[in-house]
């Protein structure tokens, strides 16, 4: 849709780029109904289907490994056909993919519908990272990856929470699966009508708005001049040594499982605990994934701000990180002194609002190390979230099992949680926004 652009200097510039931010958040909402399903519907699947812990934590962790592997191939097909095609093919084939989950009771076909579920999800997190770096000003950024990182978690939030009150009033879990699966299928149908890889594509972007994207004057001069295209190897040795990219992976890892444990085995673990029905539990569940929502959006105004306050981006990422994730730690271990189910999620949701505010620093910090390489840069970060998601639902799944049968102490596992913060924390003082790999 190229056309020619004759505005006036004064022209108003349009907000189409808003809109490009709400399809691209609504896609990351759509894919976690999806995606967590699983853990609310855990010992219900369980009781149907004769797994035990173990069995069941193999098969959250199958999704991520798809998840993990396809990451970089996920952002080469953003680079290689464009975002709008990219995005669409795979929103289709992911709720295909829980279709499978919804029709299949054997283990290994169910391993195999979540892993594939993994793999065409894999490539919407460096894809809506490519969007961010061609749709919005440098000096939104940080509020725009907290709105894709707050749908995530509302998303996450709303599925469990309405996949619990469901499951608890007699609907079947592959009923609920197979209604989830066509959200995604009408949220491709109207991206692919209204969404266009670049702006200069989209009729309904005008040339004010080109400049505030693109960086541009008004007569679409480029202000800074790129570096020319370089070879992979050259890129591959760039990111090798990379300090800020590998501590970047380092702080998503602990991040990732402390998040990843919201979204399996929390549900689970406070039936187990406090002998709570499904609803409350889902209810309950919701609390830090909402919490989470809630920090996103308060740490991408956050993260601009003092952007715009001091300009440097170390204290705007980094520095901003490492107090929230600090915070975060402290009020996850406290909650381990509550006495209740109540207290307990509503002391762990505070922290997890901090780990929230965690979220849009990343994503920033990730698109100023990236440049031009976003997506890629994006994929290898979010490569080592995956891991945690990998592992930890095998080890949660294991150790839930040992825990139970010697009625250990459950509090061992909201230590853990916490430690994870506190690693996440130290881990951001290496990086340095400045550094990009271009």
């Amino acid at each position: 849709m190229n056309y020619s652009r004759h505005d006036a200097p004064t022209t108003r510039p349009t907000s189409f780029r808003w809109v490009v931010l709400g399809l691209v958040s609504s896609a990351a909402a759509s894919a976690y109904l999806t995606r967590y399903c699983i853990s609310a519907a855990n010992t219900t699947m369980q009781d149907e289907l004769g797994f035990d812990n173990a069995e069941m934590g193999g098969l959250m962790s199958a999704f991520m490994l798809g998840y993990f592997l396809f990451q970089i191939p996920g952002g080469w097909l953003g680079n290689r056909f464009g975002t709008r095609a990219a995005f669409v093919a795979i929103a289709v084939c992911w709720s295909l993919c829980n279709l499978w989950t919804a029709a299949a009771s054997l283990l290994g076909m169910l391993w195999a519908s979540r892993f594939m579920l993994g793999v065409f999800q894999a490539g919407m997190t460096p894809l809506s990272a490519k969007i961010v770096k061609d749709w919005i000003p440098l000096s939104n950024r940080g509020m725009s990856s907290a709105t894709i990182g707050a749908a995530m978690s509302l998303g996450g939030a709303f599925t469990i929470g309405l996949t619990g009150w469901l499951l608890d009033h007699n609907f079947g879990w592959r009923e609920i699966f197979a209604a989830y699966s066509l959200v995604a299928i009408v949220w491709a149908i109207l991206f692919a009508w209204f969404f266009r890889t670049s702006p200069r594509q989209h009729a309904w972007v005008n040339n004010a708005e080109l400049a505030l994207i693109e960086g541009t004057d008004f007569e679409g001069v480029v202000r800074s001049a790129g570096r020319p295209e370089e070879s992979t190897w050259v890129l591959t040795c760039r990111i090798a040594g990379s300090l800020s990219l590998w501590s970047l992976c380092v702080q998503s890892f602990f991040r990732a499982a402390g998040y990843v444990f919201f979204v399996t085995w929390f549900f689970a673990f406070l039936e187990y605990v406090y002998h709570i029905d499904k609803e409350e539990a889902g209810l309950l569940n919701s609390l830090p994934l909402i919490a989470v929502v809630l920090g996103s959006l308060a740490g991408g105004v956050v993260v601009d701000r003092i952007l715009t306050a001091t300009g440097s981006r170390w204290i705007s990422r980094s520095g901003t990180a490492v107090v929230a994730m600090f915070v975060c730690g402290l009020l996850t271990m406290a909650s381990a002194w509550t006495a209740s189910a109540m207290q307990l999620s509503i002391v762990i949701a505070i922290g997890a609002f901090y780990s929230g505010i965690g979220l849009p620093a990343a994503w920033a910090a990730t698109i100023d190390i990236g440049g031009k390489h976003t997506a890629i840069a994006m994929a290898i970060m979010n490569m080592a979230g995956c891991l945690a998601g990998i592992i930890l639902p095998i080890v949660l799944g294991n150790w839930f099992d040992d825990i139970r049968q010697a009625d250990g102490d459950w509090n061992q596992v909201i230590y853990l949680h916490a430690a994870f913060y506190f690693i996440c924390s130290a881990s951001w003082l290496m990086v340095n926004p400045n550094r990009s790999i271009d």
